[in-house]
């Protein structure tokens, strides 16, 4: 792989010029695309006539990928493991394909559903019905409580922070508790009420993510 070097000169598309135009290699601060965060002091090919950045040689990608890291949040939880693996049910039940990265996107959208709307008592009641369902499935089974706990780790964007942040709030859980909470109206939804219209949205959003 070829380094470059400031002051290095190439060619590359300006859609600001609409054309194939001469490059220079300078280091830049760089605003992410969606305007959260920024990427500071990388090499950048820019535009000759414009000035606009125009090429990010690969040898900057570590840097970028670092920058759009710090701009997210880190949620760390340990669970009771049964929490996990109904998260992991209600994933298949919406795609086979379901992969450990839709926890994160299925636990997004709930925080933000549940934050635009009341249904902070509805989610409270989810997790006591999953709750007494639990006891009473181990209980018919004359099965002993687990003490198993498995770590749900993800890293957000500060919007879903934000939801996340508003719903501990409203509800007065913890992060842990609250994310026990949306994962039993998870559970709810999708495996027992079977509800299409939350299935169909989380369809959506697991196509674009697999």
């Amino acid at each position: 792989m070829k380094i470059l070097f400031e002051g290095d000169s190439g060619k590359a598309l300006c859609e600001h010029c609409q054309a194939v135009v001469p490059t220079r290699y300078t280091r830049r601060d760089v605003p992410f695309s969606d305007g959260r965060g920024v990427a500071k002091d990388i090499l950048v090919g820019v535009c000759t006539r414009c000035e606009v950045v125009v090429a990010l040689p690969p040898q900057s990608t570590p840097a970028i990928h670092e920058a759009r890291m710090q701009q997210l949040k880190s949620i760390e939880a340990r669970l009771p493991a049964v929490y996990v693996d109904v998260l992991d049910a209600a994933m298949h039940a919406v795609t086979s394909e379901a992969g450990a990265n839709l926890r994160k996107l299925f636990l997004a959208y709930y925080f933000q559903q549940l934050a635009q709307v009341e249904r902070c008592g509805q989610l409270q009641a989810a997790h006591l019905g999953f709750i007494q369902a639990l006891e009473e499935q181990r209980a018919q089974r004359g099965l002993a409580r687990s003490n198993a706990t498995r770590r749900l780790s993800m890293k957000v964007n500060p919007h879903t922070a934000k939801d996340m942040l508003a719903l501990q709030q409203q509800t007065e859980m913890n992060q842990t508790e609250l994310l026990k909470a949306v994962i039993a109206l998870i559970q709810a939804d999708v495996l027992e009420a079977r509800d299409d219209e939350v299935i169909l949205a989380l369809q959506r959003l697991a196509r674009l993510a697999v």
